[in-house]
């Protein structure tokens, strides 16, 4: 089992409790001072051992990834510009029935006003709108915090 996740601790160490025996959780970040936080909690909670982390740019981390579904999870909380990026590099490493979960997507309400047009917040909105139209997943958006959508792959 794969699982992948944002690298900043408190989800990475969370996911990773809950792998199988012989489960990996890839982790993404850009940021080894943020990296540097969450190893000591890894250690702490004994899952080190499950954690391949990767430093650089998720995007690259992702397109040099297998084509053939690798992942049962995946989490995105990362950079907003580039969710959709991300998105569709991983959906189709997807196993069938495998979920994609986007956190922060109504970027706190803001990709519901039209008055805010930075490039987060459009390419939120892009995002939001195509995997409404995805045939490849089902999908639904949740009104927790900040919103977080769930996306399965048929």
């Amino acid at each position: 089992m794969r699982w992948r996740t944002g690298c900043t601790g408190y989800s990475s160490v969370c996911i990773a409790r809950g792998l199988a025996d012989d489960g990996r959780l890839l982790t993404c970040d850009i940021s080894d001072e943020w990296t540097s936080v969450a190893r000591p909690y890894w250690e702490r909670a004994g899952v080190a051992d499950r954690i391949e982390l990767t430093l650089g740019p998720a995007i690259e981390t992702l397109r040099a990834l297998p084509d053939e579904p690798v992942f049962d999870i995946a989490f995105i909380d990362a950079d907003k510009a580039n969710y959709p990026a991300y998105y569709e590099e991983i959906v189709p490493r997807l196993r069938p029935g495998g979920l994609v979960v986007l956190d922060n997507v109504f970027l706190v309400g803001r990709v519901f006003d039209p008055a805010y047009q930075e490039e987060h917040h459009l390419a939120m909105r892009r995002l939001n709108d195509a995997i409404v139209g995805d045939e490849r997943v089902e999908a639904v958006m949740l009104p927790v915090r900040d919103g977080v959508t769930l996306a399965r792959k048929r």
